[in-house]
């Protein structure tokens, strides 16, 4: 494909960002158990207590409140809106792209890192999992698609070449 900075590899930026979604969705979730458990083995966690259910229950909400964030802000960027284009003028399809990979992956990190805090604090292993399972199921949802790429930067190739145009 071919945009005003040059050719794109499609299935190259999609394999990159597929990459850096398994990276950060699946990869480091399992780093951070193996962490957590290190860390429960040697002695270093809280003692559980009655205020650990009310702050489990409210991180779990916190956690389940990331979906309909991250398919915001990835509708967001996908359909164009302003806040988004208004940052990007002198960004090529590929890095808007990269860049809003980051975005969403680690927004879909967040509740591994509510569960490794509320692991430490003396919850326990099956809790942990469920958060990290909860990351995994936004990264299976919210990852990239090849489609949307294409359709992403035609878009932004049509958005350049009227802008050229006088």
């Amino acid at each position: 494909m071919e945009t005003p900075y040059g050719p794109v590899d499609v299935e190259r930026l999609h394999s990159r960002l597929f990459n850096l979604g398994l990276l950060l969705n699946v990869l480091a979730p399992a780093v951070l158990i193996f962490i957590g458990a290190l860390l429960k083995a040697g002695g270093v966690s809280g003692s559980p207590g009655t205020e650990l259910a009310i702050f489990f229950w409210v991180l779990i909400a916190v956690a389940l409140s990331e979906i309909p964030a991250i398919y915001i802000v990835r509708r967001s960027f996908f359909v164009g809106s302003r806040a988004f284009r208004k940052g990007r003028e002198n960004m090529t399809g590929e890095q808007a792209l990269i860049q809003s990979a980051v975005i969403v992956c680690s927004l879909a990190l967040t509740p591994t890192i509510y569960g490794f805090v509320f692991y430490l604090l003396g919850g326990s292993l099956e809790r942990f999992v469920l958060f990290a399972a909860i990351t995994l199921f936004c990264f299976l949802v919210f990852k990239p698609k090849l489609e949307e790429i294409v359709s992403f930067l035609d878009r932004e190739r049509h958005r350049a070449n009227n802008a050229k145009q006088p």
